[in-house]
């Protein structure tokens, strides 16, 4: 399903882009592989460097051309996308929004739907994320891509395991271009907060031989940023109390919520990509075409993070369950949770706090190495298309060490924390000495220094290895022109083989307290591993601490493996492997008619999972395989009428189905007997099902104007919740013991729901309108652009225990997201100013209780990321034909990433990463 659009050359004073074909606009670029009829060529007149216009004109015409709705992304002339990862580029389509890590865009939500429910490929062949169905998109840089479709409602000729869409991304051929053409880029910047560089190259060459009928391209980029950022995170909060749990039992107890604990974490980290790709195109005819692709994208995150955990609730004790006495008793323990000594769970103080200190090196590397040869041929009427793929991905989970600290037992060697979480932006503690007089505890004097109380060491680990995933793909379609109920018509057929194995191994290293004991050798301390360097960050953390050497943690975790102090624990407890074999069958044909065309048809996919892991049963070690299948047919039909050359009405009705992650199906069960308990995967767990309705207007103005408004509805059932219920199988059952009734706690089906929203979408230039007032030239290089999506959804969350059901929004769906443009491009300038805000939004669904008669969170209970914004400025002067200028502002909002548990008045996490700034040079030749 390789991209395809118009050959239609974009002419003016830059050149023109010629977009990679073999005779005629294929819809898979947006969204379907079935050809529509070629186009005829369109000459622009275009004054000076227009890259944004560049873009916009090819992206529009693959858009409008399309059997079903999509938004495209298409690289100006020299090959370009603007941003630095798929992630970024389609967050400035209408109807998609991203969920960050870091700072970092990484993941999509299409229309306000979950990220799992988001499929993506390359070249038209589905590729599985290394991280599973939760499909990231940083790892991927737009320096591979030449365009980006984003489909949202789904052909037959698609895999059906989409829910939401598809991102299609389509990587250049040396066929983009008209002869031989180098291209790259090479940019600096700095990361205000922490002043870490930053680094982003590129290199393109392609070429033709052998009187233009082979084509050869390679690629590479690389990038990279260093940065700090400043964290906060106070959770997860305790279940409320009652007579009988909880620490906190005092009248009225249900109503407060405690924080467990408070933490900081200073992270120092190098993120990256690197990339490369080779493409071979042979053309020997009109009829025949050969290609052959490899494609590897690299993510780097290495990371060092100290992490300081403050453990407000270790050591307290339960509170009687009366009211508090009119006199105040002298304070005995650690008086968490105890509104009796003036506590209240947002502002306090805890007498004696326990301190966690872990400081983790990651090391983590995630790739996608995906390998395709393919062909196309026109025989006896059929245009035959076939791909044959194979795909490796791997989420690496490598820890060069993790080494732990701990307070001691001695109270007077614990610290006394005042917490204030009274601001949700700023929750802060406060150290002091803890003073014992006999029994009666109370605050001594302020310590400004983290590292003034002792700590203990209790371990040092590290790990590696992580998720690898293998698949193989064979794939085949054929189309010819027919005639069907008396009209011109495109049949389609085609089917697809894929075999996915996903297996998980880990090997830990771990050297205890003991075995330093045992060793005869003194226990690390923190001044073994410190440095002096100080606070990258600006954080009014309430106390002082020196960062560490990554190196030096390094160091000290090969000595101990050289003297074999320590050991490996035994992994195969982590070890899953689950195996996905897919047959898929489709057609559908494409009826056209001079209003525009109808697109329908169906597909037919049975899946076979088989699952297997070494649960501990019995205490051994024991190979558990299970399998499970299901058949799904997957309808759909799509109108497309045109109202006259510009406008445009479109009408779909689909459906679609998002399986399990791999983890979810894997059989990686734990067992607890004594309370008879399990928890792991469900491999009988089945996909989630919709059907989708779309209404769309589209308005193709002359001179690039662009307006579309739309309404989409999905209907869902069997949505995944984690629950709990009986195991009801044999497979764990020992001689000894029945483990069928058991409490299993798994991703189960059983949520039902719906979706409902408006998608509004305007760009436009302002160029025709100050010509038609005579205005000055200088004010024709405005443009703007509007996307907004509002968005209504709920999910019904099964009962479970004492929780009754429960309504609550679609995981990631925000009510509101809008995106605001500005774009300017005159004398050589090409800029654009880039907004976007969101509302907040479900992260994940938690557990609720009843507790005295009110519901409660039980814990944290849902989890939302509260509202954020982002602002981007880029700027390009064209020096030449062959060098331009540019500048990027990112982050320029400084949106903290803000999350809450259950209500805005309980923050669990608060994080800065500050204002990014690149200066760089762009060529092509």
């Amino acid at each position: 399903m390789t991209v395809y659009v118009t050959r239609a050359a974009l002419m003016g004073a830059v050149g023109s882009i010629a977009l990679w074909t073999a005779g005629g606009a294929s819809a898979q670029s947006a969204g379907a592989n079935n050809e529509a009829a070629p186009q005829a060529a369109e000459t622009i007149v275009v004054r000076g460097s227009r890259p944004i216009f560049e873009s916009d004109r090819a992206a529009l015409q693959v858009q409008r051309n399309a059997p079903a709705l999509v938004s495209v992304l298409s690289a100006d002339e020299a090959g370009r996308l603007a941003d630095q990862n798929i992630a970024d580029a389609v967050s400035r389509l209408p109807g998609v929004a991203v969920e960050k890590d870091q700072g970092q865009s990484r993941y999509v939500n299409l229309r306000g739907q979950p990220r799992r429910w988001v499929t993506y490929s390359i070249d038209g062949m589905s590729v599985v994320s290394p991280e599973g169905r939760d499909t990231r998109f940083d790892n991927v840089p737009t320096a591979i891509a030449s365009q980006v479709s984003v489909n949202k409602a789904i052909t037959p000729d698609m895999s059906g395991d989409t829910v939401a869409g598809n991102i299609n991304i389509r990587t250049r051929s040396a066929f983009d271009y008209r002869g031989r053409r180098i291209t790259g880029g090479l940019s600096l910047g700095q990361v205000e907060l922490g002043g870490g560089r930053e680094i982003d190259a590129s290199l393109v060459v392609a070429d033709r031989f052998f009187d233009g009928k082979l084509g050869l391209l390679g690629q590479v980029s690389f990038y990279e940023r260093e940065m700090v950022t400043d964290n906060w995170e106070t959770d997860p909060y305790l279940r409320p109390g009652s007579a009988t749990s909880g620490i906190d039992r005092r009248p009225g107890s249900e109503t407060r919520r405690w924080a467990r604990e408070h933490e900081n974490k200073p992270y120092r980290l190098t993120r990256g990509n690197i990339s490369g790709s080779v493409r071979a195109d042979f053309r020997p005819s009109e009829q025949d075409s050969f290609f052959a692709q490899s494609v590897y994208s690299e993510f780097t995150d290495i990371e060092l993070r100290n992490n300081y955990i403050f453990r407000l609730d270790n050591g307290a004790t339960n509170t009687p369950t009366t009211a508090c006495p009119t006199v105040v008793a002298p304070i005995t323990t650690s008086a968490a949770n105890d509104i009796c000594t003036g506590n209240l769970p947002n502002k306090g103080t805890v007498y004696g706090v326990q301190m966690n200190w872990n400081f983790r090196t990651g090391d983590i590397k995630e790739y996608i190495f995906t390998n395709t040869i393919g062909g196309k041929h026109d025989r006896l009427g059929w245009n035959l298309d076939w791909r044959l793929n194979f795909t490796e991905t791997e989420d690496g989970q490598d820890l060069t060490g993790t080494p732990s600290f701990q307070s001691p037992t001695t109270v007077t060697a614990r610290p006394t924390v005042d917490y204030d979480f009274t601001d949700v932006r700023n929750n802060t503690v406060r150290l002091f000495n803890t003073i014992l007089t006999g029994t009666t505890r109370s605050k001594g004097n302020a310590v400004s220094s983290v590292e003034a109380f002792p700590m203990l060491f209790t371990d040092i680990v590290d790990a590696e290895g992580g998720d690898l995933t293998a698949a193989w793909t064979g794939k085949f379609d054929a189309s010819r022109d027919i005639t069907l109920f008396g009209t011109e018509a495109v049949l389609k057929v085609g089917g697809l083989y894929t075999s996915r194995d996903k297996k998980r191994r880990l090997t830990q290293y771990r050297a205890r307290a003991a075995d330093f004991t045992a060793a005869g050798l003194a226990l690390p301390t923190y001044n073994d591993i410190a440095i002096d360097t100080p606070f990258k960050g600006k954080y009014a953390l309430g106390y002082t601490f020196r960062y560490y050497s990554g190196d030096k943690v390094g160091d000290l975790i090969q000595s101990l493996k050289d003297r074999r102090i320590g050991s490996y624990q035994d992994g195969s407890g982590e070890y899953f492997e689950v195996t996905e074999d897919i047959a898929a069958a489709y057609a559908m044909a494409t009826l056209k008619q001079d209003w525009g065309s109808v697109v329908f048809g169906g597909r037919l996919e049975r899946t076979e999972n088989t699952s297997k892991a070494l649960p501990l049963i019995g205490g051994r070690r024991v190979l558990t395989q299970l399998k499970s299948d299901d058949t799904l047919f997957y309808p759909s039909i799509h109108v497309n009428y045109d109202l006259n050359e510009e406008m445009k009405v479109r009408l779909s009705l689909n459906s679609g189905a998002a399986r399990p992650d791999f983890d979810d199906l894997a059989a990686n069960f734990s067992i607890d007997d004594a309370p008879g308990n399990i928890t792991g995967g469900n491999p009988e767990a089945k996909p989630e099902k919709s059907i989708g309705f779309d209404a769309y207007f589209e308005w193709y103005m002359k001179s690039q104007g662009y307006f579309q408004i739309g309404f989409y509805y999905k209907d869902i059932k069997d949505a995944l919740f984690t629950q709990s219920g009986t195991f009801g199988s044999t497979v764990l059952n020992t001689p000894d013991r029945d483990r069928s009734g058991y409490n299993f706690t798994t991703v189960r089906n059983g949520g039902d729901g719906k979706l409902m929203g408006l998608e509004v979408t305007f760009n436009h230039t302002i160029e025709e309108w100050v010509g038609s007032i005579n205005g000055p030239d200088w004010l024709e290089g405005f443009g703007i652009r509007l996307s907004a999506n509002v968005n209504d959804s709920e999910i019904n969350v099964p009962a479970v225990g004492t929780a009754p059901l429960r309504v609550v929004d679609l995981p990631g769906a925000s009510d509101l997201v809008t995106n605001v443009g500005l774009t300017y491009e005159k004398y050589g300038i090409s800029a654009r100013i880039a907004y976007q805000y969101r509302t907040k939004w479900l992260q994940s669904v938690g557990g609720y209780a009843t507790v005295n008669g009110v519901l409660v969170p039980d814990g944290n209970g849902d989890i939302y990321w509260n509202d954020s914004e982002s602002l981007s400025v880029s700027a390009r002067y064209q020096l030449n034909d062959h060098l331009e200028l540019t500048f990027d502002g990112i982050n320029l909002a400084d949106s903290p990433g803000r999350r809450f548990a259950d209500s805005e008045l309980y923050p669990i996490e608060y994080e800065t990463f500050g204002p990014r700034y690149m200066l760089g040079v762009r060529f092509k030749y």
